[in-house]
């Protein structure tokens, strides 16, 4: 798997993320407060894909055990940064938590349907399936 070629995807879709978010702000009127929380969210997804990605991408070239036990503890690993980074950024900074929260939750999902897909195509093109 090419990292290169993940994060062009990545950007690709980053921008169709932001487009959607800049279009959803620009229809509400919300506070500058919860347009950070938008971004902030968005960005913690993104970086939460690019960690994930990485450490998937080192697993593959292990052995199947290496392989899974990055997999499970870069899922671990990452919740635990999410909810920590949460915790900092509700608790601490009291930042929009309706913004933050639903934005992390929906680029999270936008990011990691494609973490999968990338994965399924390269486990294709391993197998010599197109």
């Amino acid at each position: 798997m090419k990292f290169s070629r993940y994060l062009i995807h990545s950007l690709l879709l980053l921008t169709v993320v932001i487009l959607g978010c800049l279009a959803i702000l620009s229809a509400w009127e919300s506070s500058p407060d919860a347009r950070r929380a938008v971004w902030v969210g968005v960005g913690i997804a993104y970086a939460n894909t690019l960690i994930g990605f990485a450490i998937i991408n080192w697993g593959f070239r292990q052995s199947q055990q290496v392989f899974f036990a990055s997999l499970y503890g870069g899922i671990i690993f990452r919740f635990l940064l999410i909810f920590v980074l949460l915790f900092i950024l509700i608790g601490a900074l009291n930042m929009n938590r309706v913004a933050l929260v639903a934005s992390l939750v929906a680029t999270y999902f936008l990011f990691l349907g494609l973490e999968i897909f990338q994965i399924h195509k390269f486990s294709d093109m391993e197998r010599g399936q197109k």
